[in-house]
């Protein structure tokens, strides 16, 4: 502050010989202004004039007092001086100093030069896992509608969210931000629900997590668990309208509206899981930091990865295929040793679909020494088909080189799992060479052990699509002519591919076999294990790992149902869902007419059961519908009633 500015504050006015007026008036305004004046009004001037400065000046030097600098000027000079004494100290005391006073030194100087931390920096990037780097997760990413502005436009995603708003009646809750998808404003509002998380100590690297279950919840819990023991999908829906955020009844429902052809609505209960589930992270928590992990084997954590993967699931069928690449990257950071549900079969084809051709040889690049990516087919020939992309998008130099490359990877893959590439052919309706289809290595596949016959058909089944581009097709023809002739010319490669298939994959984990109930292809299913098809798979907790950590034990599962799905027995299972005819009836060991009258008692009612449903089919067998002449779909209606209700599917 000036000097000018404190005599104001001070209430001295203006000197004498300040004003040009003089005489009795004079005294009477300058009080009136020194009464009227704000001392807060000084705070707003940041700056003054140059004649204020001056008249400043001459006031201090009038007192003997040295003249004020310009603030940049004293700054700079201060600068100097102080760099300058630091130079001098420092060579000063360069040849006299105490280790412990050295290490000070040695350490401020690191702190006041420039360059060494860009340097440090260079070094510690250098230094970085190459995998962690592949598997960086970007935020903007992890939500689809991001995806679908830039395939569509901010306009049109912008309109459809404005018509959704309007349908809508009176306002709802409000709604946090969320990172993997957008709150609707009819969701109810996620806090409150019972869930929370906290950290807990483990022996692997990272910071690990879980989710927690309040008194209430578990109690809701209990609810839903009788509620998918009786096979009522009201119960679950009566569930949800008093619980509205339970985890598990939702990813339920869920599955029931995608049975039913909702995809919409299943789509939504996803969403509206991973909305609940990401109000409740922890604050240390982020999924996008590649750090925070979650172990599969407590149940209460399972549920957020499979929410995971239906949602990425959902993404890609709406031909968000960025989005689902990143929420892979997220279920393999999340347990990275175990990958639960066997993300590892999936990534390379939203890879491929989202065209991130090098980010897919970099994972392969990375990976392989430890996780032996190239014993698995859906990488070994996805890695040459984005290798071979990349010779189509580098310039003419570069190009030759990745062809090469891409050759030499896939004749490796044809060798390696000749059993993928004719039903990959006839996936993509192309017509096989006179020469495959007659050469015994590509059609002896029924030597493939169930587990590799399993990964063929995953991979085929997922990714023929991939194939069909027409630049593909000669590349694909002209490598495969190349291994019919090492083939005929004996190359030792063929010899040692066989023993490989032969005493490799002879089992596969469960992780896979989890995966592949998940991923729903029915190609893939019919080469499950046989005790595994008679397993009854739930949706929200698929297929649990064997050292499962359980908090809560769901009521057995009566298996009538699930053996034969047939409309009569469902309906009977129904009106008595604790009876099986099947089943031995339990005899109370005080029956006054002894085993054998129980033993008969339950015949009868079994006999009497059984005489029901034949009469049933009687009944619904002897059903004849009146004829309506010229009326062409009706007539397409009865032939398709006239078939087996289990060929419905």
């Amino acid at each position: 502050m000036s000097s000018r500015a404190l005599r104001r504050l001070q209430g001295a006015g203006d000197p004498p010989g300040d004003e040009e007026d003089s005489g009795d008036n004079v005294m009477e305004p300058v009080k009136h202004r020194a009464n009227s004046f704000n001392a807060f009004s000084l705070l707003n001037n940041g700056s003054l004039s140059e004649s204020e400065v001056k008249e400043d000046d001459d006031v201090e030097s009038a007192r003997g007092e040295e003249p004020r600098k310009e603030v940049g000027e004293r700054k700079k000079k201060k600068r100097k001086k102080k760099t300058g004494k630091k130079m001098a100290a420092s060579r000063s005391s360069e040849d006299n100093l105490d280790p412990v006073d050295e290490v000070e030194a040695s350490v401020r100087w690191v702190e006041d030069n420039v360059e060494q931390p860009l340097v440090l920096r260079e070094e510690k990037v250098e230094k970085v896992n190459p995998l962690k780097k592949v598997l960086s997760i970007e935020n903007k990413h992890l939500n689809p509608e991001n995806e679908m502005k830039r395939i569509f436009g901010s306009r049109v995603v912008a309109s459809e969210t404005t018509r959704h708003k309007k349908g809508r009646g009176r306002p709802g809750p409000h709604h946090r931000s969320s990172l993997l998808v957008t709150p609707k404003p009819t969701w109810p509002s996620a806090a409150r629900s019972g869930l929370s998380m906290r950290p807990v100590d483990s022996t692997q690297g990272g910071s690990w997590f879980t989710l927690d279950h309040s008194p209430t919840y578990q109690a809701t819990q209990m609810r839903f668990l009788s509620a998918v023991e009786s096979l009522n999908p009201d119960l679950i829906v009566a569930l949800l309208n008093t619980h509205p955020m339970h985890i598990d009844s939702m990813l339920q429902l869920s599955d029931i509206c995608k049975m039913g052809d909702d995809s919409a609505m299943a789509a939504e209960l996803v969403e509206r899981t991973l909305y609940a589930l990401e109000s409740a992270f922890h604050p240390c928590f982020s999924l996008a930091s590649g750090n925070c992990h979650l172990d599969y084997k407590r149940q209460e954590n399972r549920s957020l990865y499979i929410a995971l993967f239906r949602h990425l699931h959902f993404v890609g069928s709406r031909a968000c295929y960025r989005t689902a690449l990143e929420l892979c990257k997220v279920l393999l950071t999340l347990d990275p040793s175990v990958d639960p549900l066997a993300t590892v079969l999936l990534v390379d084809f939203y890879a491929l679909r989202s065209r991130s051709y090098q980010w897919l040889v970099d994972l392969y690049t990375a990976w392989n020494p430890t996780r032996n990516l190239s014993q698995l087919p859906n990488f070994s020939y996805s890695t040459a088909l984005a290798t071979f992309h990349l010779s189509q998008e580098s310039s003419s130099s570069a190009s030759s080189a990745f062809l090469t490359s891409a050759d030499s990877l896939l004749q490796e893959a044809l060798l390696s799992f000749p059993s993928c590439l004719l039903p990959l052919l006839d996936k993509c309706s192309i017509e096989p060479h006179p020469a495959v289809l007659g050469c015994q290595y590509f059609l002896d596949s029924r030597s493939d052990t169930p587990a590799l016959a399993t990964l063929c058909t995953l991979y085929t089944a997922r990714t023929y699509h991939c194939w069909k581009e027409p630049e593909i097709l000669p590349w694909l023809e002209r490598n495969v002519t190349a291994v019919l002739d090492r083939i005929s010319a004996g190359d030792p490669r063929v010899v040692e591919s066989i023993a490989e298939r032969s005493t490799r994959y002879q089992g596969l984990p469960r992780n896979i076999h989890r995966h592949v109930m998940m991923s729903e292809h029915r190609e893939a299913l019919s080469h499950l294990p046989p005790e595994l098809k008679e397993v009854g798979l739930v949706a929200w907790d698929p297929l649990p790992p064997v050292n499962s950590i359980n908090t809560y034990v769901a009521p057995t599962r009566q298996p009538t149902a699930i053996d034969d799905p047939s409309a009569l027995r469902m309906f009977f299972r129904s009106l008595l869902p604790n009876f099986n005819p099947a089943d031995p009836l339990a005899v109370p060991e005080d029956a006054v007419e002894g085993a054998e009258g129980g033993a008969g008692g339950g015949a009868d009612l079994r006999n009497s059961v059984n005489s029901l449903l034949d009469a049933m089919r009687d009944l619904l067998g002897n059903l004849q519908l009146p004829e309506v002449p010229n009326e062409a779909e009706d007539e397409a209606s009865e032939g398709e009633d006239e078939r087996d209700p289990r060929e419905w599917d």
